[in-house]
């Protein structure tokens, strides 16, 4: 049996990423900044859990990080480690009964800095995270977000 997922997209690809003739990760939310994603997380209907919290975007050229908006998830920048040190602190994933956070972009699990950044998020919300080994392309995702067919593609750090 698959999880639900609260799905949380960078702007910048959603549209493309998931438009097409097959409904595709129909409950999608946006968000393009880090403050962004904190209104997301304490704003959205979530669904009932256990639940995985898929934040999906593209991945920077080089470090293979993935993209929210403009910020790349890197848990060397003070910004973003700080940000989910308050939201480990808050208890926003705990609440909603969070049981792994996937970082949907491509590629997010194969470099040195991807995976650093696996284990420190992971290290700091205290769950299990996970990225991709593979570019990701639309046949990965089916209406719920990203399909249990396709678990195969995600590595932790």
């Amino acid at each position: 049996m698959s999880l639900p997922s609260l799905n949380v997209a960078s702007p910048d690809c959603s549209e493309s990423f998931f438009a097409g003739r097959v409904a595709r990760c129909v409950q999608l939310h946006h968000a393009a900044s880090l403050a962004e994603l904190r209104d997301v997380l304490t704003t959205a209907a979530w669904p009932a859990g256990p639940v995985h919290l898929d934040l999906i975007g593209h991945s920077t050229r080089g470090q293979h990080l993935l993209r929210l908006g403009r910020t790349p998830i890197d848990m060397l920048e003070r910004d973003v480690a700080r940000f989910f040190t308050h939201l480990a602190a808050d208890r926003i994933l705990d609440r909603h009964d969070v049981v792994a956070v996937r970082l949907l972009g491509c590629q997010t699990a194969v470099t040195d800095p991807g995976r650093r950044t696996l284990r420190m998020l992971s290290r700091v919300l205290g769950l299990p995270t996970y990225g991709t080994l593979v570019p990701l392309l639309k046949s990965h995702s089916d209406a719920s977000g990203l399909s249990p067919r396709f678990a195969h593609v995600l590595a932790s750090g």
